[in-house]
């Protein structure tokens, strides 16, 4: 009995996993004939720019599948797509030279480290290309721009001063009498100064208020003697670029308009953006409430377009009470002020110190994959490839660990469509005769599939 009953067991346990194998559905094969790239890659992206300080990036990518481990390639094509995504943002924040110049010293420090500068990966499509031998990805990055900003900046050095550093004034255009509170007018803007300051410095960026920018060029003799005593209503007409019989300004600089000319191009060099925070009223009632109200502006005066890109009427308030101490509630109104302003005046001063316009074209990695070439077309095509290197297109290395798949690394600056025609007529000049590649915006390679010669 007992021998029937291990039997049985067996004999279910043997039809179960027969079962459980048939329900599996095997991994759909591409035919012979087809020959998948990333471009066979399509998926939907989810994520959304939900904050100034992050932009999501799609990024397509590819690894090689080693011991059939699937997991291993698809995490490996994962972190070499965020690794590029990553790269698109510095090439976003770099001038073209400082990026052209620096591109090794930039993605061997950011790779270190690169999980650090996205803040969420989603893989949108996947699977086997290049005849099953790689695994492609097509991907989608939040990557956090302040992060990758304060690397450039801090870490690396290689964004000047000026473009990271603003100013934050403080002004009243009413006598404001808090002398109730214990408290005086310079005390107030040194709170608010201190908040932005504080919070900004933080970010990455230099935020420095007009005693600092103007002690910051005193090096200069020449620029000390014009700048040295300067008064905020001087620094504030240099800000708005007044005409100097309308700056009300002391009689010494007064009809001077060299001084506003060359106090712009001054404030041009010290700085990117202007903050002024204009103080309307703080004002209270017999039960001790306290209200303050102001108007936040930032301007851009390291471009010709200037002028202000962003604008709030700040209002907050406070009850108060019998117990309340007045010199905490004008501390508090201040927390509540900076607090509105981080709403939504913040976001837009830090998205505009971090969009640095400067023309020029970046060099991009992109992989030429050469499908079914003979070692002798590879090795002319290379050598061709290094005979060209200029300023817009350098030869980085290759790999041939695949006889039938070879891949040349190369760096170009230009439309992608332009590398693809380059590489087409040095093959057609060698005679040999190639499939045109398929150009994507999202595509950082180009597959050439050899095709057999004509006659």
């Amino acid at each position: 009995m007992q021998k029937t009953t291990k039997l049985l067991s067996i004999l279910c346990g043997l039809i179960l996993f027969v079962s459980g194998c048939a329900d599996k559905q095997p991994e759909p094969q591409p035919k012979p004939e087809e020959f998948l790239t990333l471009a066979d890659l399509s998926g939907r992206v989810t994520l959304r720019e939900d904050s100034p300080d992050v932009r999501v990036i799609r990024i397509k990518a590819k690894a090689f599948i080693k011991r059939n481990d699937i997991s291993a390639a698809k995490a490996k094509a994962t972190e070499t797509a965020m690794t590029k995504a990553v790269a698109e943002m510095v090439r976003e924040l770099l001038a073209q030279e400082d990026y052209n110049n620096n591109y090794e010293v930039i993605e061997k420090y950011l790779s270190s480290n690169i999980q650090k500068y996205v803040d969420k990966t989603e893989v949108n499509d996947e699977k086997k290309i290049f005849g099953g031998k790689y695994y492609g990805v097509d991907t989608a990055h939040k990557v956090n721009r302040q992060k990758v900003l304060v690397a450039l900046q801090k870490d690396l050095k290689l964004i000047n001063n000026s473009s990271s550093t603003l100013v934050p004034v403080i002004t009243s255009k009413k006598n404001i009498d808090l002398s109730k509170s214990g408290f005086t007018f310079s005390d107030l803007e040194e709170a608010l100064m201190n908040q932005i300051q504080t919070d900004l410095n933080q970010r990455g960026l230099r935020a420095m208020d007009f005693r600092n920018a103007v002690t910051s060029v005193q090096t200069d003799e020449k620029v000390k003697k014009k700048f040295a005593k300067i008064s905020k209503e001087q620094f504030m007409a240099i800000v708005s670029g007044s005409p100097a019989d309308k700056a009300l300004l002391n009689t010494q600089v007064l009809n001077a308009e060299e001084f506003y000319t060359t106090g712009l191009s001054l404030l041009k060099l010290m700085a990117k953006v202007v903050v002024e925070v204009n103080i309307f009223a703080l004002s209270g009632n017999v039960k001790g409430d306290m209200a303050l109200s102001m108007n936040v502006t930032a301007k851009n005066v390291s471009t010709g377009r200037g002028g202000a890109f962003a604008n709030s009427v700040i209002n907050v308030a406070r009850r108060g009470g019998p117990s309340v101490i007045p010199s905490a509630m004008i501390t508090g109104l201040v927390k509540d002020a900076y607090a509105a302003m981080e709403e939504e005046f913040i976001p837009q001063v830090i998205k505009e110190m971090s969009t640095i316009s400067v023309g020029g074209n970046r060099l991009i990695a992109y992989e030429l994959v050469l499908k079914d070439f003979q070692s002798k077309e590879v090795r002319k095509l290379r050598s061709k490839l290094k005979q060209i290197e200029s300023d817009d297109f350098r030869y980085v290395s290759y790999d041939n660990s695949l006889p039938t798949i070879v891949t040349i690394i190369v760096r170009h600056s230009g439309k992608v469509e332009d590398l693809g025609d380059t590489v087409m007529e040095l093959l057609d000049s060698a005679g040999i005769n190639s499939k045109e590649p398929i150009v994507a915006p999202d595509l950082s390679d180009l597959v050439f599939i050899r095709l057999p010669d004509e006659g």
